[in-house]
């Protein structure tokens, strides 16, 4: 029986948690006070891809999220669910940025995801809690600076 990829990036981000976990003890408080993270750090458009599976079948998104860096968020997204294409499905809700870089985010008060902030906020890397969901979701900011903006 062939494991899907799914099954073995599953297996792969498991192992990378524990093997990170016995890690923790081992950093120094000076670098999580200069690595600290806040909600200000998810601030900008970035633009992500959504993949993985869900109860009535597979998953593909891609699209534009708005995160303003004071914990709302509203996004834009082109998705394919079990190969049925919808266009421009639009979605709005809340996140709370922890000190570590870890964070959670909220649709109508209601925990759906979990994440972490990398890269001084440059990308953001999610996953789905919701109930037989397999579904991860990568985002890279698209303007790094406030000059960017100007292009």
């Amino acid at each position: 029986m062939k494991l899907s990829t799914i099954s073995i990036a599953a297996v792969a981000l498991a192992s990378g948690l524990l093997l990170s976990n016995s890690q923790i003890g081992r950093v120094h408080a000076d670098d999580r006070h200069e690595r600290a993270c806040s909600n200000k750090t998810l601030k900008g458009t970035y633009g992500f891809y959504r993949t993985g599976t869900t109860p009535t079948g597979p998953l593909a998104a891609v699209g534009i999220a708005i995160y303003d860096g004071n914990g709302n968020s509203s996004s834009i997204q082109t998705m394919s669910r079990n190969g049925v294409l919808t266009f421009d499905v639009a979605g709005s809700g809340e996140y709370e940025v922890a000190e570590d870089c870890t964070g959670k985010g909220f649709r109508d008060g209601v925990e759906g995801t979990r994440f972490v902030v990398v890269d001084g906020g440059n990308e953001i890397y999610v996953l789905s809690e919701m109930a037989g969901n397999t579904i991860y979701l990568v985002g890279k900011k698209i303007h790094t600076s406030e000059h960017d903006h100007d292009r």
